[in-house]
């Protein structure tokens, strides 16, 4: 089961008695190769704030972007009180994901093709990263050139930002949008 490396890792860093294995540097170096997207794994406070940011994001990436599980993507990897800018959205993790869950319905062969993500920080000190990707509905959709832009702050993904193009039939020069 996939909680009983986290159970050992929790126990290893809290001391755990005289039998227990020597506490590891940090909570994150005691999971080996536990799956953080796996979905029965119980991840507390204390490993989420444990976890890179850029970890966190990747990991959101994987599912959101790449398995394009948007709702599991958000149930794992964003705070309840997520803060969304795009005016058309709901605030909120939960409004989201509802959003999100018809969204999919509506368009099950949709993709997101990720082009680059670019990792940094505000002028506030604050780790953002954006996603450039092309968002299709259908394969033959033209789509929209897409740059999703998330703050990340103890391993949630808790602020998001988006501008959305569509790609045209034409363009003015042979620069493509990705």
């Amino acid at each position: 089961m996939a909680t009983a490396p986290l159970a050992l890792a929790l126990a290893a860093c809290s001391g755990g008695g005289e039998d227990a294995a020597p506490a590891p540097e940090n909570l994150l170096e005691s999971l080996g190769d536990v799956d953080l997207n796996d979905p029965d794994l119980v991840i507390t406070d204390e490993l989420r704030a444990s976890l890179p940011d850029r970890l966190v994001s990747e990991k959101f990436i994987e599912i959101f972007y790449d398995r394009n599980d948007l709702v599991a993507g958000f149930e794992r990897w964003v705070h309840p009180d997520y803060i969304q800018h795009d005016p058309n959205s709901p605030t909120g993790r939960d409004a989201t994901i509802a959003v999100l869950a018809a969204h999919m319905e509506r368009n099950p062969q949709m993709t997101h093709d990720v082009k680059r993500v670019i990792y940094g920080e505000d002028d506030q000190g604050r780790t953002l990263v954006a996603v450039h990707y092309h968002f299709k509905r259908a394969p033959d959709d033209r789509g929209s050139a897409v740059v999703d832009i998330y703050r990340i702050e103890n391993g949630y993904l808790v602020e998001h930002w988006d501008v959305i193009q569509p790609v045209p039939e034409t363009a003015r020069n042979d620069n493509t949008m990705f």
